[in-house]
């Protein structure tokens, strides 16, 4: 397919996005562009990856469709039972006292605290393991190698890193409402910082990242009503530009500890010119575009023999498996040559793996239909619980080129804890809403 093609497609779910949620960022564009982009990036073929055959092109094209009919189905739905499907007069809008916004405040900043202490244990961990951090710096390569062998650090707690996962929502919340970059709201991305250097990795920082930005975001939608222009302001632009910095900063120092080797098999010249530069780099080129070739290459295989819901629910089946239980799912997929070797190959080989053909048809529907529907919940109620779940549903689309996000263990047990601590604050929210209501 040609990149024009490519790009004509993705205006036009962009503009069906836009017009359908009155607002440029909502989960329809989200998919559509981070797919339109990637898949880009794989037509330039600054990699000679292997073209795509006509029936990976079918289950792509495919499941976006079934995904902008999901996210359409709720919309056309509201919009058959009332004149204004949005609501926007009769919306039970929070109050934002002054006490609802430091009971945010001071639940951001235990998590931040814990996560802290749960970070610098890890680092902890590492420094008794290789002798010093310094040591870790040097051997950064070994110690991921350690730690996938391991399939974890030894001696962490386990998913004790979901609560950063947490953090970074109220995180995303938080510095929409106070309209500025603050030491509380910002400490999230450092803390996963330090989290993935203990084990060298950069997936977590990712998602810290689209979790902040979709909560921002969304509660900015929120506060404006759904109205359909909501300006960036040069505020907005400066605090988006240094989060994305802090977190690009982050992941390039761990992508240099861990030793990546640029010289790829199956390079163009001009990415070797590549090879020089700190951030376009064409490991980073290889992780936004590769999926693709593996995905072609599953499916021209015919599948593989998955346990049913084993990518999807992997931090169960491990759970499971530690207590004894006769279940087991790979940690790790299977590599394919594409010519490089790579092992992920976007979220619909998974569901594929995991439910046949029933998953390509029913997996992207659905998580269209349970964004929107959460969409309109915050936009009519602004619930911390519809936020944690709808971030959910959009750190899914904002993965699913690359993995299905519920494999990776801390952000699977992310939905849980982000729903009882944001039950903990509508419920103090909601008492002192009538309290302010009735003494006004």
């Amino acid at each position: 397919m040609s990149i024009l093609l490519i790009i004509c497609i993705g205006g036009a779910g962009v503009l069906i996005g836009r017009f359908a949620f009155l607002n440029w960022f909502n989960h329809l564009s989200l998919y559509t562009t981070i797919w339109g982009g990637t898949l880009i990036l794989f037509e330039l073929r600054l990699i000679s990856y292997y073209p795509l055959e006509l029936e990976t092109w079918i289950v792509i094209i495919g499941c976006w469709l079934l995904f902008v009919f999901g996210s359409m189905t709720v919309v056309f739905a509201r919009m058959s039972i009332k004149r204004d499907y949005l609501m926007q007069h009769n919306r039970v809008n929070p109050i934002d006292t002054e006490t609802n916004l430091k009971r945010l405040k001071t639940t951001l900043w235990s998590l931040n605290i814990i996560t802290s202490i749960i970070a610098l244990y890890d680092l902890y961990i590492v420094s008794k393991i290789f002798g010093g951090l310094t040591q870790a710096f040097v051997f950064g390569n070994l110690l991921y190698r350690y730690r996938v062998l391991g399939e974890g650090l030894p001696g962490s707690i386990p998913y004790s890193s979901s609560l950063v996962f947490t953090a970074a929502l109220l995180a995303g919340n938080y510095t929409a409402r106070v309209q500025k970059l603050t030491l509380v709201g910002i400490l999230p991305f450092i803390i996963i910082i330090m989290i993935d250097f203990a084990i060298i990795g950069r997936a977590d920082i990712l998602i810290v990242g689209i979790l902040f930005t979709s909560a921002y975001f969304l509660s900015q939608t929120h506060k404006t009503r759904g109205q359909k222009k909501i300006r960036l302001s040069p505020r907005k632009l400066g605090i988006l530009v240094i989060a994305a910095a802090i977190l690009v900063g982050g992941a390039e120092f761990i992508r240099s500890i861990r030793q990546v080797k640029e010289e790829i098999k199956g390079s163009t010249s001009i990415l070797k010119t590549l090879s020089t530069a700190r951030v376009i780099t064409p490991s980073i080129y290889l992780y936004l575009s590769s999926d693709y070739g593996v995905l072609n290459k599953y499916i021209l295989k015919g599948g593989e023999n998955t346990p049913i819901g084993g990518h999807t629910f992997l931090p169960l089946y491990r759970i499971f498996e530690r207590l004894g239980f006769d279940v087991h799912s790979q940690a790790f997929q299977k590599w394919y040559k594409t010519p490089v070797s790579v092992n992920t190959g976007t979220y619909l080989r998974e569901l594929h793996g995991d439910f046949g053909i029933a998953g390509l048809l029913f997996g992207p529907y659905l998580i269209g239909v349970f964004s929107s529907i959460f969409w309109f919940r915050i936009m009519e109620h602004g619930r911390y619980t519809d936020l944690a779940i709808a971030v959910f549903f959009y750190t899914i689309i904002g993965m699913s080129f690359f993995v299905m996000a519920t494999r990776i263990s801390p952000f699977f047990f992310y939905f849980f804890v982000s729903i009882i601590i944001g039950y903990f604050l509508d419920k103090k929210s909601s008492a002192n809403t009538k309290y302010y209501t009735q003494t006004s």
